[in-house]
C-alpha cells in the first residue's frame, strides 16, 4: 500500500512537472508573438520617416504568416497614405506584404468667430486642430505666433482654416501712429518725434511728419514704431 501511494505521488508530480512546463513554453510563445505587431511596426515607420504629426493606423491585413521575429526593414510598395501596401522584409529575405489604412494629421489654424477685413488677430481668436494631410491645402498657416498681430486680407468665416492669402504678413501701421523719425547724415543719426499721414506695413514706404517742424517726410518703417527717413 505505501509503494503504491509512492508511485502515485511520483506520477502525481510528474504530471504537475509537465503541465508547468507547458504552461511555461506556451506564455513564452505568447511572449514571444506580442512583442510586436504589424500596426505598430508601421506606425512606428511613418513618424520615422516622415514629417507628420500623428499617424493613424488601422484595417491591416498580412498577406502570409508572420513569425516573432521583426521585420529588418519595411519599404513601401504603394502610398504611404491611403489604402497603402508594405513589404515586411526579414533577416532570411523573406518578404510579407501587408496592407493598411494609414492617415496623417497635421495641426492648423482656426477662426474662432466671423472677422471683418483689416481685423488684427489675437491669441483668443484663433485655435489649433488637426486636419487630414491630404485635405489641406498647401498654404495653411500651423503657427500661430506668425499670424498674431497681423490684420486679415479679407472677411472670414467662424471655424474657417487660416490660410497665408488671408492674412497680411507684415505688420500694419494705423495712420496718425505717434513714431520716431530716423536720419542718418554725415555719420549721425537725428532722431526726431513724428507722426504717420497714412497707413503702411512694416518694411514699406510710409509719408509721416515731423511733429516739430511740420514737415512731411517719407521713410521706411523699420518696425511699428520707427520710420527711417529717406532722403
Amino acid at each position: 500500500m505505501k509503494k503504491r501511494s509512492i508511485h502515485y505521488n511520483k506520477l502525481i508530480f510528474t504530471i504537475c512537472i509537465v503541465l508547468v512546463s507547458s504552461f511555461i513554453m506556451l506564455s513564452s510563445a505568447l511572449v514571444a508573438a506580442a512583442t510586436w505587431t504589424p500596426e505598430d511596426e508601421l506606425r512606428a515607420y511613418v513618424q520615422d520617416n516622415y514629417p507628420w504629426e500623428e499617424i493613424e493606423v488601422s484595417n491591416v491585413q498580412v498577406q502570409g504568416t508572420l513569425s516573432d521575429e521583426r521585420p529588418e526593414r519595411i519599404q513601401v510598395e504603394k502610398g504611404p497614405l491611403g489604402r497603402a501596401v508594405f513589404s515586411f522584409i526579414f533577416s532570411n529575405d523573406e518578404k510579407i506584404l501587408v496592407q493598411a489604412d494609414v492617415r496623417a494629421y497635421g495641426r492648423v489654424i482656426m477662426s474662432r468667430r466671423p472677422f471683418q477685413k483689416r481685423h488684427v488677430i489675437e491669441e483668443e481668436d484663433i485655435y489649433l486642430t488637426k486636419m487630414d494631410i491630404r485635405k489641406m491645402p498647401r498654404n495653411l498657416l500651423r503657427d500661430p505666433e506668425k499670424i498674431l498681430g497681423k490684420s486679415l486680407k479679407r472677411s472670414i468665416n467662424a471655424n474657417m482654416p487660416i490660410e497665408e492669402d488671408m492674412v497680411e504678413m507684415f505688420q500694419l501701421v494705423e495712420r496718425g501712429k505717434r513714431v520716431v523719425l530716423l536720419l542718418s547724415l554725415k555719420g549721425m543719426i537725428i532722431r526726431a518725434d513724428g507722426k504717420t499721414k497714412e497707413k503702411g506695413y512694416v518694411g514699406t514706404s510710409v509719408r509721416a511728419i515731423n511733429i516739430s517742424s511740420k514737415k512731411e517726410v517719407s521713410g521706411v518703417l523699420i518696425d511699428e514704431n520707427t520710420v527711417k527717413v529717406e532722403l
